[in-house]
C-alpha cells in the first residue's frame, strides 16, 4: 500500500501542471489515496491535501466550467460545480481520517 500512496502523491503533483484533465487526475489520485489511507495515513493525507489545494485554487478549467454553468442556468447554480469537486476531496479526507482513526482503535485493543 505504500507504493499506492506514493503513486497518489506523484499524481497529485502531476495534476498541478496538466491543463484540462488535471481536475480529474486529482480526483483519481484522491481515490487512490483513500484506498491506501489505512496503511499510509501521512502520505495519503498529503496527496488529498495537495489535490484539495489544486482543485480549490489552481484550476482555471474549473472556473471556466463554472462560468459556463452560470451562463446556462443563471444565478441559481452559482458554485455548484466548484463545491461538488471540492466536496469529493473533503469527503475523501474525512473518510480517510475515520479509517485511520478506527485502525488505531483496533491496534490499541489488540
Amino acid at each position: 500500500m505504500r507504493a499506492l500512496s506514493i503513486v497518489a502523491v506523484v499524481l497529485a503533483g502531476i495534476s498541478f501542471i496538466i491543463p484540462v484533465v488535471g481536475v480529474f487526475t486529482a480526483i483519481f489520485a484522491s481515490v487512490l489515496a483513500l484506498v491506501s489511507f489505512r496503511s499510509q495515513a501521512t502520505l495519503s493525507g498529503i496527496a488529498i491535501g495537495l489535490n484539495l489545494i489544486n482543485t480549490a485554487f489552481f484550476s482555471p478549467s474549473l472556473l471556466l466550467a463554472e462560468a459556463g454553468n452560470m451562463m446556462e442556468n443563471g444565478e441559481a447554480a452559482v458554485g455548484s460545480i466548484y463545491w461538488a469537486y471540492i466536496g469529493i476531496h473533503v469527503g475523501a479526507l474525512i473518510i480517510g481520517g475515520a479509517l485511520a482513526y478506527f485502525k488505531k482503535g483496533e491496534e490499541i485493543s489488540s
